[in-house]
């Protein structure tokens, strides 16, 4: 006797959004919505360009920041990317993102990653027990 039916599985593929379709981005979102998008097509050169116009019209865009981190770290630029992802550190604010822990698990990825950069480790031991005397 089966107390349960299979579930169906459906697979799903996953498509980045085509950064052509975001014509004349006039936005520092519009701009990190096309930089993202040609970072997930491994078009790097021209997402440092958008993610670099994001951040000219919108110095506080942490998510831009983060977004050029990451290109710089995916093309071997590490002194900028690990520029960038200190200046995410520097803005995040308890209320980025919504609040308390998505700003600090923000705050975390970013401290994480130039570390990785910086010092070969991500090394966050002391920043995740900080709280605890």
């Amino acid at each position: 006797m089966k107390l349960f039916k299979k579930k169906e599985v459906f697979k799903v593929k996953s498509v980045p959004l085509d950064p052509t379709a975001i014509n004349d981005p006039s936005t520092a979102a519009e701009y990190h919505k096309r930089g993202t998008a040609y970072y997930a097509r491994k078009q790097y050169e021209y997402a440092v360009a958008d993610l670099r116009k994001a951040v000219e019209l919108d110095e506080t865009m942490v998510d831009a920041h983060y977004s050029l981190g990451m290109v710089f770290k995916a093309i071997g630029r590490k002194e900028e990317a690990a520029a960038a992802f200190q200046k995410v550190v520097d803005l995040v604010t308890p209320t980025t993102g919504g609040g308390n822990v998505t700003a600090d698990m923000l705050r975390r990825l970013a401290l994480g990653h130039k570390n990785e950069l910086t010092q070969g480790d991500w090394n966050l031991e002391k920043e995740i027990w900080k709280h605890i005397d």
